[in-house]
């Protein structure tokens, strides 16, 4: 039995030992989803939030640090009267304003009363164009060399005997292409190349998934800062405070502060879908702007397939919120403005967004409207457009249809989106 005993015993240090070296050579992302495996956690997001503490006889030890919740939305610091302001209209977080008719573009102080001071005008910095990373189209000349030999190449000839066989037909850039910099992180293997997969996968989804025609190609800047107190200083000399993300039209920068491999790359998927909508939309309506937004940072991309999830949890709060009747009228909320998404507060107004993106996009019909809500705001980009009359006048039923048959989804019909 002794014997037995001091078998297991020798086991048990081995097994905590190699245990001990593995979660000391681990990143704290590894190590949240070493404890989601092993049970400790239902999820990532738990993870984070909790943490992980051991409190013994004579002290305590921090073995995972807790990671700040996510904020939902960007408020500028309060002004110090003796500093000067930064432009608001070339700062942008979580969406902005799409222009009614009736309804003016404020600027200067008036622009946070009005929605444009967190989501800023991306009709300032002009047309979306990417000319500069455009690949030059390649010649393949052919040609015989000194030797009588055939020879085919992308280099012409020393003399003027060659004959230009074909160009490259495709010069483009694509949907995008983008610039990546890592402050203060050596990104895990294989994190540059899935935030390349996401990324494309966003453009992907916005512009042919979702039909939008004739979009011109964008270039961005994406930044990730591994320093929560550098990240801050960028948020706060763009005017912002936040502690996840946020973007600019004015050189098409996002900058995400790194919080592990998921949930980065879940915030940058929101920031670009940001700056990709304001590059071929303009001023695009609030709720649109944030409810795609909250799509995509929901998204799985795999292959040529893309899955939204619509979490249990999400739909549940929402559900609560609408049976005790505490979402504000569905024409209230289209018309909303980010002063009102503040008096809401981001519990209800980021949800509210989402589910109503997402049950235009479940069915074929409705992703039709979707489809051409789009292109009209793509036609009247930088113009007065009304996306409230159109939905009266396309959607099936008008707003009361829309809102009824919203109801119906949210408490029956909700499933996840597939693309």
């Amino acid at each position: 039995m002794h014997q037995w005993i001091a078998s297991l015993l020798r086991i048990s240090i081995a097994v905590l030992s190699v245990v001990a070296i593995a979660w000391a050579l681990s990143t704290d992302d590894q190590r949240r989803r070493l404890l989601v495996r092993f049970g400790l956690f239902d999820s990532l997001a738990q993870a984070e939030l909790a943490g992980l503490r051991i409190i013994g006889p004579v002290g305590e030890w921090e073995l995972l640090p807790k990671l700040p919740p996510i904020s939902r939305y960007i408020a500028p610091p309060q002004p110090d009267p003796g500093r000067s302001r930064l432009p608001e209209q070339q700062l942008t977080h979580r969406g902005s304003e799409g222009g009614r008719p009736g309804a003016s573009t404020p600027s200067g102080a008036d622009a946070a009363s009005h929605g444009v001071g967190h989501g800023a005008d991306p009709c300032a910095v002009g047309v979306a164009r990417n000319p500069s990373r455009a690949r030059r189209p390649t010649e393949i000349h052919r040609y015989v060399d000194s030797k009588g030999r055939m020879v085919f190449s992308d280099h012409a000839p020393s003399a003027d005997a060659g004959e230009v066989l074909a160009v490259q037909a495709d010069a483009s850039v694509g949907r995008f292409s983008a610039d990546y910099d890592f402050d203060g992180l050596t990104p895990p293997l294989g994190f540059q190349h899935q935030l390349e997969i996401d990324l494309d996968g966003v453009f992907h989804f916005l512009a042919d998934d979702l039909g939008l025609r004739g979009v011109q190609p964008v270039h961005l800047r994406l930044k990730i800062i591994k320093d929560q107190r550098r990240f801050a200083q960028a948020a706060a000399g763009a005017g912002l405070s936040t502690n996840s993300g946020f973007y600019t039209h004015r050189n098409n920068l996002a900058v995400v502060r790194w919080m592990g491999d998921e949930p980065t790359r879940a915030v940058a998927r929101h920031e670009i879908a940001h700056l990709a909508l304001g590059n071929w939309l303009g001023r695009t309506p609030l709720w649109l702007n944030e409810g795609l937004a909250e799509i995509v940072e929901k998204m799985r991309f795999q292959q040529n397939f893309a899955t939204a999830l619509a979490p249990p949890q999400r739909l549940d709060h929402l559900r609560r919120l609408a049976r005790a009747g505490q979402l504000p009228a569905l024409r209230t909320f289209l018309e909303s403005e980010r002063a009102d998404w503040d008096r809401w507060g981001d519990d209800m107004a980021y949800p509210y967004a989402w589910s109503l993106v997402h049950f235009l996009l479940q069915e074929p019909a409705r992703q039709r409207t979707v489809t051409r809500l789009l292109n009209e705001l793509a036609t009247h980009r930088c113009r007065m457009f009304d996306d409230i009359a159109f939905l009266e006048g396309d959607y099936a039923g008008g707003l009361s249809g829309l809102n009824r048959d919203w109801r119906r989804w949210l408490f029956a019909e909700a499933a996840p989106l597939h693309f």
